[in-house]
């Protein structure tokens, strides 16, 4: 259930800490600080998730996150004036600022507990088809390149754009889908695409839970780096006997909601696959969020890309 108001930004400081003692990763308190004094209208008022991930802890990190749907605002201008934005490689700025110019959208933005911000997302106000997105000068070869692998997946609209100024790399959201809305085949064939070990009955049918599907890509790889599928966890649902963090995380991670609502994101690279766990501090991923797109007309003509 979602909180129905604002955060208490004091309280959501210190569960912040409690998450990173939680995945057992460095906590910087002033880093942390700064992002959330800095975007306080943002985190007080928009929707709040956090999530780890099943990586070794020396490689694992608490991420925090807002989305606020509609609001007029550009988190990177407000990051850079407060000297918060990562010097990010040029393709990913040149990319932003493409897809910021042309395309109508709103922001979420990401902040790690160790380092900072971390990411922004543009959320598009209606989903755009792969040709649109293909159009954009400043996207890397790999996913113009991915056409044929969306295709076959039957993903043909996408809703969301990530950047992410530390790693150097975008992700392309697919739009939402009902659960189950891939078969079997499907979702074998994405694992197997991206070099995976072939997955059990059990993880694919895990996966068929996505509501959507996002790839990561970068300007020096040949094709995508990782896929991962964003999974609600229903009741009793969560993935907890698959690592001692996610049974932690499971029965753990504060929320400021009154029920703990979490989602699961199964995620699979060459190097392996692994785990991403994010928790609704909010309440109101679901409505506010996710459910940004429903009841849209169908009809309505996409906004698309401005010349």
């Amino acid at each position: 259930m979602s909180t129905g108001g604002t955060t208490d930004l004091a309280r959501f400081l210190s569960d912040l800490e409690a998450y990173a003692e939680l995945a057992e990763v460095d906590f910087d308190k002033r880093a942390v600080e700064q992002v959330v004094d800095v975007f306080a209208e943002q985190f007080a008022t928009g929707t709040i998730t956090v999530r780890t991930t099943t990586h070794e802890a020396s490689d694992r990190s608490v991420n925090f996150r807002y989305m606020y749907p509609d609001s007029p605002h550009d988190p990177v201008e407000i990051a850079r004036a407060h000297g918060l934005l990562p010097d990010a490689d040029p393709a990913v700025m040149s990319l932003l600022a493409e897809v910021t110019e042309k395309i109508p959208l709103w922001w979420g933005m990401d902040a790690s507990v160790g380092h900072g911000v971390q990411k922004v997302w543009a959320f598009f106000e209606l989903p755009l088809e792969f040709g649109e997105i293909a159009s954009l000068e400043n996207i890397p070869r790999s996913l113009r390149d991915h056409r044929e692998r969306f295709r076959e997946a039957r993903i043909d609209r996408f809703a969301i754009m990530g950047f992410d100024f530390r790693d150097n790399t975008t992700n392309l959201y697919s739009e939402m889908v009902s659960p189950g809305y891939f078969e079997q085949e499907e979702v074998a064939g994405m694992i197997r695409d991206m070099g995976s070990l072939p997955p059990d009955k059990e993880e694919i049918g895990r996966c068929r839970g996505a509501i959507n599907v996002y790839y990561t890509f970068d300007w020096n790889s040949p094709q995508a780096r990782r896929l991962c599928f964003a999974v609600p966890s229903g009741e009793g649902g969560f993935p907890s006997h698959l690592h001692p963090l996610a049974a932690r995380f499971a029965a753990e991670a504060p929320v400021q909601a009154e029920r703990r609502e979490l989602i699961f994101n199964p995620t699979f690279g060459a190097r392996g696959s692994y785990l991403k766990m994010e928790a609704d501090y909010t309440g109101d991923a679901a409505s506010r969020v996710f459910g940004y797109w429903n009841g849209r007309p169908e009809t309505q003509p996409v906004p698309g890309i401005r010349d």
